[in-house]
């Protein structure tokens, strides 16, 4: 007779899990565009016979029925919380059809397939697997496949608005690495305001956007020189002005993205953005240079000595998988979960490295390494007698 987790472990199907990844990845869901896709993990759930509703995401752009898709089991409020999203970033292609994956070998190509489609695939096959096992739940679990992450995450709000769980695996890709860390996210606007002049005279005008190139540079010079460097990322993500032909920019915009490692004072940036602006107007005394912080996810730092995190250790040995936690360097649903006193655990398959870009990938033998520490999770936090 199979134990329990021989039991869910045994219904894991790499046909399965292969299949829905391939269709979900071919439903192109950019933020705000979700459903097509959810509805695709809908007909998965109802072949599994797993039950589900759908949690509607208030007050959203696009479409009017936007919703989480959650999934509870056993009793409620839950011990643990599975947390993927199903949207991804805007296809970057003139052509929206580009967006369709291409099965190589092992390897899938195409866009969500590591950010994080695949994680979120590998979740539903870990629940799907204990339900047709057949396994009593003592404590609740809750799948959560949300909308908006790839925005301001505004699916994990409503879903945090209406429950919580002590402990939380969020799917995002870390290669299967568990991340105990998180850094914070900063976002910030640079305005430079400057003087109209003919192109050919610039003596007697002052162009904003050279302003805006020396702040620019001033920042991320100055950046070296702050604590834990090592652990600050600056993406000047976007710059725009002038425009007019034969005319002097009068104004610039600049939307700045930071990424902070959990030591990092995020006060420490703001005084740095401040100092590089005193020190840009030296050389552009004619312009003005203004900012405003526009959002901030603070970061966060789990002990692995924390109790709550005893059952995904156990899952991780159980597989003989190591314990070998790192940081997220990334912004995720993470940061948000963990204001509300969760412990929030990123750990999904694929790579960061190759998310948001064209070569985005992920091994499909990843994925069922996954769906199977995710059932090894689920058996340990919801199952396994106390």
């Amino acid at each position: 007779m199979m134990s329990p987790i021989e039991a869910i472990l045994n219904q894991i199907d790499s046909a399965r899990i292969n299949s829905l990844l391939i269709e979900a990845v071919n439903h192109y869901s950019p933020s705000y565009a979700e459903g097509p896709v959810i509805a695709v993990f809908v007909e998965a759930l109802e072949r599994a016979g797993v039950p589900y509703r759908k949690q509607r995401v208030p007050a959203s752009p696009g479409d009017g029925q936007r919703a989480n898709l959650l999934i509870e089991i056993g009793p409620m409020p839950p011990e643990l919380m599975l947390v993927g999203h199903v949207d991804t970033i805007p296809f970057w292609g003139d052509d929206e059809d580009d967006h369709a994956s291409m099965l190589e070998g092992d390897v899938l190509w195409g866009l969500g397939t590591a950010d994080m489609k695949s994680g979120c695939v590998a979740m539903v096959e870990a629940v799907s697997a204990a339900v047709q096992a057949g396994v009593t739940f003592e404590r609740g679990l809750c799948l959560a496949l949300v909308v908006g992450e790839e925005d301001y995450g505004d699916g994990s709000e409503a879903l945090l608005e209406h429950m919580t769980a002590p402990l939380t695996i969020i799917g995002e890709p870390t290669g299967l690495i568990p991340c105990t860390e998180h850094y914070a996210y900063l976002e910030s606007r640079l305005m430079s305001t400057g003087t109209r002049a003919h192109a050919a005279l610039p003596d007697i005008g002052a162009n904003a956007i050279h302003a805006m190139l020396s702040w620019i540079l001033q920042i991320l010079e100055q950046a070296t020189e702050l604590p834990f460097a090592d652990q600050i990322a600056f993406n000047p993500r976007e710059i725009t002005g002038g425009g007019s032909l034969f005319v002097i920019a009068e104004r610039c915009e600049a939307l700045l993205d930071m990424h902070l490692g959990p030591a990092v004072d995020h006060k420490l940036v703001i005084e740095l953005i401040e100092t590089a602006r005193l020190k840009a107007l030296e050389s552009h005394q004619a312009c003005t240079l203004d900012h405003e912080e526009l959002y901030f996810a603070p970061g966060y730092s789990v002990s692995s000595e924390n109790p709550r995190l005893a059952p995904v250790i156990r899952a991780f040995e159980s597989l003989e998988m190591g314990w070998n936690p790192v940081a997220f360097r990334s912004h995720s649903d993470g940061n948000l979960f963990y204001q509300k006193g969760v412990i929030p655990i990123v750990c999904g398959p694929g790579q960061l490295e190759v998310a948001h870009t064209r070569h985005e990938h992920v091994h499909l033998s990843e994925v069922e390494r996954a769906a199977r520490l995710y059932a090894s999770i689920i058996y340990e936090t919801c199952v396994a007698k106390a």
